[in-house]
């Protein structure tokens, strides 16, 4: 028994020498066989690794939102350009109507945007209100920063009408116009303060009857005078609620504003624009009138385009500057 132990212990003890020598000489080998493939998979992995982009080159600033250099569709490169917000107020001073007027005689072409009153726009603070409330409070200059904002066109001049300043508009353009859907009678300003007397007839022209004919009412016709005129866009009958007579009021405004605008045969006269800007609330002055004066008074020789004003200002400062045609 101890002599069978002794040579199982002799036999083990030779194994043990021969792996040992087998796996030190061989091990080795192995484990930078294992080191190698390692360090290759790590450099193939880094291969495809890009290394980071230098764009200390690239052009990563912020979009241009100022009015881009004036090119493209360019008919005159040396014509005139006459921006402008134009408003009708009420004796609040509150916007009733307002649309932008872009006449370019760079590209000769006339755009007219009206825009509703109850636009949203942003006030100095980050809030939106609607464009009447803001910029009833508002002076030119500042609502020519969000009219400039809104269209994405500078906007430079801008003119607030109320109903004074609108009747000296009306006696300034030949032959104009009004539309009426019916036709109204009031009081002759002549006789504003008359109280007749007992059992007397009032006088003929006691009552001033405008007829609507076909729709239209000839201001040079029936209205002679800038009293009348007045007060035609001051009637109100008592049963008339405010909304009805705002839109009355609107109606006669915006037709007599187009006009003066777009009216063939309107009177290119420093005289008149003086008249008119005397008249309104507005930043343009006389001798900026007389540099504009071929531009302002462009409608007829122009391609015309009017513009809806839409409810996003994205869309809406693509389709004016589409409009203006040097944008392009």
């Amino acid at each position: 028994m101890a002599s069978a132990f002794k040579n199982f212990f002799i036999t083990f003890i030779i194994c043990l020498l021969i792996f040992g020598f087998l796996g030190f000489t061989y091990g080795i080998d192995l484990i930078d066989s294992f080191r190698m493939t390692d360090d290759t998979e790590q450099s193939n992995s880094s291969d495809v690794t890009e290394p980071p982009v230098d764009d200390s080159s690239a052009d990563v600033s912020a979009p241009d939102t100022s009015a881009p250099e004036q090119q493209g569709n360019i008919v005159n490169p040396d014509g005139d350009v006459f921006t402008a917000i134009v408003m009708i107020v009420d004796d609040n001073n509150r916007p009733i109507d307002m649309a932008f007027i872009d006449s370019n005689a760079k590209t000769e072409r006339f755009v007219y945007c009206p825009i509703s009153v109850k636009t949203k726009v942003s006030n100095k603070i980050g809030t939106n209100m609607a464009a009447d409330d803001l910029f009833s409070t508002l002076t030119e200059e500042e609502i020519l920063q969000c009219v400039s904002a809104m269209t994405g066109i500078e906007t430079q001049y801008c003119l607030r009408f109320n109903r004074d300043s609108l009747a000296i508009v009306a006696e300034q353009i030949p032959g104009a116009s009004i539309a009426l859907n019916e036709s109204i009678t009031f009081i002759n300003p002549a006789y504003k303060d008359y109280v007749p007397e007992p059992n007397t007839p009032f006088p003929d022209d006691y009552e001033i009857f405008i007829s609507n004919v076909d729709g239209k009412v000839l201001l040079s016709e029936q209205l002679n005078n800038k009293s009348k005129i007045q007060w035609l866009l001051e009637y109100a009958p008592e049963e008339v609620e405010l909304n009805d007579y705002n839109t009355l009021y609107s109606t006669i405004a915006k037709s007599l504003i187009r006009q003066f605008f777009e009216k063939e045969g309107s009177t290119k006269s420093s005289a008149v624009m003086s008249k008119i800007i005397k008249a309104c609330n507005t930043n343009l002055t006389i001798d900026q009138a007389g540099a504009h004066l071929n531009t302002i008074f462009s409608y007829d020789d122009f391609d015309k385009h009017e513009i809806q004003y839409p409810s996003a200002r994205e869309i809406a400062v693509k389709a004016l500057r589409d409009a203006d045609g040097s944008f392009n």
